[in-house]
């Protein structure tokens, strides 16, 4: 059986790389090798990798506090969250909604400073943008896409917090309209 090329392979040897359809066209699991496309822009990726419309969903890790966002780096890393948004919604990218109203509720055992659960999901509101030069590169990355910006101006953004009662069900809810 001949062994195939993987997506992370090239990205791994070259580089930031952006794949073309061509290439993307050869490889059957996109999802499996999603890591490996975030300098391919959402236009070369196959329309079933693509989702659209409103969006609900749970993910399994609640956002951090803001000391823990300031002491723990995978909490400030857009593609931690960026990796869980794709799992929940079975998408790598997702059609921006234009003017969209993001609602996140933070699960945890206890509430936090308002203040600090806004700045502790600083890199989940990341990850739902569309693109981004925010490399020292300058090499444009493209997140899930939901959004178009991170600003007031794509988008509206309300912040809540609920209780649960047992850690195991802590995380945080996204809605997108």
């Amino acid at each position: 059986m001949k062994h195939r090329i993987e997506l992370a392979d090239i990205a791994g040897e070259q580089g930031p790389t952006v794949f073309s359809k061509a290439v993307l066209s050869k490889h059957h699991d996109l999802f499996s090798e999603r890591s490996a496309l975030l300098f391919t822009p959402t236009r070369q990726l196959p329309p079933n990798y693509i989702g659209s419309g409103s969006i609900d969903i749970f993910l399994p890790l609640c956002s951090p506090d803001y000391y823990e966002f300031e002491s723990i780096a995978g909490y400030r890393s857009p593609r931690l969250w960026l990796d869980l948004i794709q799992k929940a919604t079975g998408k790598i990218r997702w059609n921006p909604l234009t003017k969209a109203m993001v609602r996140f509720t933070r699960i945890d055992t206890a509430h936090i400073r308002d203040d600090h659960a806004i700045l502790g999901m600083k890199a989940l509101r990341d990850a739902l943008k569309f693109n981004t030069y925010g490399r020292k590169d300058g090499k444009l990355l493209y997140y899930f896409g939901a959004i178009i910006d991170d600003d007031y101006k794509s988008a509206t953004f309300e912040y809540h917090q609920c209780e649960c009662a047992t850690a195991e069900n802590s995380g945080v809810r996204i809605q997108i309209d």
